[in-house]
């Protein structure tokens, strides 16, 4: 199994807020995680700081995961508690929040869960892309209802607007699920800033390629880039080569 990874502040915020995590947890287990925060100051990026530390505190642990994709639901709801508290004891991340996408992947399945608009695909050369996550956002309800088309969202006013995220409520309610997976495929987690630049099928022409993972990784944030870049950017890539480790594709 091969990874990658690259963030980017973007060009138009002074800070980079979101965050992610890449760790093996055995030998042929993956964990990865992304967090894209919001919240005025620092807010946002203590938002998916916390998300990410309480989350690996909780799945780094010993012990066997019986149902990985419950599991990954559970620690989401910790983060949230954690997050929700500190907003409240400081005054400073007063409203602070923060999206998460969390895989869990064995070399046969990749479980997963989420809260917000980060998102999740899953791609393979025979089928293409497929998103494996709905964005908890007002215009993804719109596009569910039939009041604006999937071209329409992409450059709606309200494309930000989230009906759910982790730490602005005391409970949060993320959707977990798992997928299998085979020699070949490619799951892509990444926060909104690469989404708000370029669409589902931008995106597959990219994994269409044969350059390596990490140059594919690099032409994603640089496509962004290009367009403007007005969040921060952030994409993980995770690729099913058939080998038994995990291991950083530009080794």
């Amino acid at each position: 199994m091969q990874f990658a990874a690259r963030t980017h502040v973007g060009l138009v915020r002074k800070s980079n807020q979101d965050g992610y995590l890449i760790r093996m947890r055995e030998e042929r287990e993956c964990i990865a995680l992304v967090a894209d925060g919001m919240g005025g100051q620092r807010a946002g990026e203590v938002a998916s700081a916390l998300a990410i530390d309480i989350m690996w505190d909780h799945l780094s642990r010993p012990g066997e995961f019986t149902d990985p994709a419950s599991q990954l639901k559970w620690t989401i709801m910790r983060a949230n508690e954690a997050i929700y508290e500190k907003s409240r004891e400081v005054i400073e991340y007063a409203g602070m929040g923060t999206t998460v996408v969390a895989t869990y992947a064995t070399p046969e399945t990749v479980h997963y869960a989420h809260v917000g608009d980060s998102r999740i695909y899953m791609f393979s050369k025979p089928y293409g892309l497929r998103r494996l996550t709905e964005d908890h956002s007002l215009v993804h309800e719109l596009v569910r209802r039939g009041q604006v088309t999937a071209e329409e969202a992409f450059s709606h006013p309200q494309r930000h607007l989230l009906t759910r995220a982790l730490g602005t409520l005391p409970a949060v309610e993320a959707e977990c699920a798992s997928t299998q997976w085979h020699e070949g495929d490619l799951l892509l987690m990444c926060s909104d800033g690469l989404t708000t630049c370029m669409m589902d099928r931008e995106i597959e022409a990219c994994f269409q390629t044969d350059i390596p993972l990490h140059e594919q990784v690099n032409h994603l944030v640089e496509m962004s880039l290009s367009r403007g870049a007005p969040d921060n950017i952030t994409v993980i890539a995770l690729f099913h080569d058939g080998e038994p480790v995990w291991r950083d594709s530009r080794s």
